[in-house]
C-alpha cells in the first residue's frame, strides 16, 4: 500500500506511561486528571467537558464491536489512540491542542497484530460528510463513526486526499501488549 504511512504515532504528555487511556480509570478519577491537563495546558472546547468520557466511552464501545463484527479480535476493551503517520499541521493538529509539547512514540505498522487495530476517519468523535464530488458539506460530532480496518485504508486515502493536510486518521489499538515493545520508561 504505496499512499499508506508505514507507522502509526503515539502522542503522549512527557513524563507519562503513553500506553495508559483516562479510560482505564474509575470515572471521577479520569474526570480528575482530564481536568488537570485541561488546566495545564489551556484545553477548552469538547475535550474539556464533564460528559467527554462518558460519549468516548459509548464510542469505544461502538469501534470495539465494530471490530468484532468485521472479524478483528480485540486483545482489551479500551483501545489506545494513535495516528496514521503523523498528526497534519495547522488547524487539526493535536500536538497544538490536545498535546501540547508532547513526546511522540512511531511504531511500524509491520510489526503489529493488525486485526486488534482500527481506524476512523477523522478523529473517531467526528465525522465528515462529503457531496459527490467530494467536497466536505457538512461535520460534527458522532457517536458511531466509520471503522476501518487496514484494508480498507488505501482507498480512505485516495477518497480523503485533499483533506490529509488537515485532518488525521485516527488508529485505535486494542492490544497494548504489542506496543510495550517499543517503550522503555527508563
Amino acid at each position: 500500500m504505496s499512499d499508506v504511512p508505514g507507522y502509526l504515532t503515539r502522542y503522549y504528555k512527557r513524563n507519562e506511561n503513553p500506553f495508559i487511556s483516562l479510560n482505564d480509570f474509575p470515572l471521577e478519577q479520569a474526570n480528575k486528571i482530564k481536568r488537570l491537563h485541561c488546566q495545564q495546558d489551556g484545553i477548552g472546547g469538547f475535550y474539556a467537558e464533564d460528559d467527554y468520557l462518558v460519549h468516548r466511552l459509548e464510542i469505544e464501545k461502538w469501534i470495539y464491536n465494530q471490530l468484532l463484527l468485521k472479524g478483528g479480535a480485540p486483545k482489551e476493551s479500551v483501545p489506545i489512540y494513535m495516528t496514521l503517520g503523523d498528526s497534519p499541521t495547522g488547524q487539526f493538529d493535536i500536538r497544538a491542542d490536545l498535546q501540547k509539547n508532547a513526546s511522540e512514540l512511531r511504531i511500524p505498522i509491520e510489526v503489529l497484530d493488525l486485526s486488534a487495530v482500527t481506524f476512523t476517519f477523522p478523529d473517531s468523535m467526528y465525522k465528515i460528510i462529503l457531496d459527490d464530488n467530494g467536497n466536505i458539506i457538512d461535520g460534527g460530532r458522532t457517536n458511531t463513526p466509520i471503522v476501518y480496518l487496514y484494508y480498507e485504508i488505501e482507498n480512505i486515502i485516495k477518497k480523503y486526499a485533499h483533506y490529509l493536510d488537515e485532518h488525521y486518521i485516527e488508529a485505535q489499538v486494542w492490544n497494548r501488549e504489542m506496543l510495550y515493545r517499543f517503550y522503555d520508561p527508563y
